[in-house]
């Protein structure tokens, strides 16, 4: 993200300092998001539509204007596919699971496939791989500590949002 933001920013133009700006709004909006939304899904294992629908808003809108301005149809297409793709894979391992995988995470996965996928594909593979990760790695220390059982659940937000970040910060 931040090199993306640091090539918007030299351009020199009014096009590259708008696409700037709305990167860093949209990254600073997304980290205050993922703050409150990890502190209520370990307090209380939801994810509130109240703040995860408006992401998809108000990053899909600024995201959209980037794309308008630099990209065109092949970016929107890109990231508005990635958004779709990764709720859908989300949705499936919902189902698969019986519904062990919440819906806010299902919705939360939408938003996240949209940031994502706003620098490739790849890049909605490497956070979500990483999400797994440290949710399986904590799930393991849990049952290894005996703090919790293999049928125990736990939020598994934070994870996908820790995932995202990761990719995000570092693309693909």
């Amino acid at each position: 993200m931040f090199a993306r933001i640091y090539e918007f920013a030299t351009y020199g133009n009014a096009t590259g300092w708008i696409c700037a700006a709305l990167l860093i709004l949209t990254s600073v909006y997304f980290a205050v998001c993922a703050v409150k939304l990890w502190r209520i899904d370990v307090a209380i294992h939801r994810l509130p539509d109240k703040i995860v629908l408006p992401m998809y808003a108000v990053i899909g809108v600024a995201l959209f204007t980037v794309l308008v301005l630099t990209e065109g149809a092949e970016g929107l297409r890109r990231t508005s596919y990635s958004a779709v793709v990764l709720l859908g894979i989300y949705w499936v391992f919902r189902m698969i699971s019986r519904r062990s995988l919440g819906l806010g995470d299902v919705k939360l996965a939408g938003v996240l496939g949209m940031l994502m996928g706003y620098f490739s594909a790849l890049n909605i593979l490497w956070g979500t791989t990483l999400a797994f990760v440290f949710g399986g790695c904590y799930g393991l220390y849990l049952v290894l500590t005996k703090k919790a059982s293999l049928k125990s659940h736990i939020p598994f937000g934070p994870f996908m949002l820790a995932g995202a970040t990761v990719a995000l910060v570092f693309p693909a």
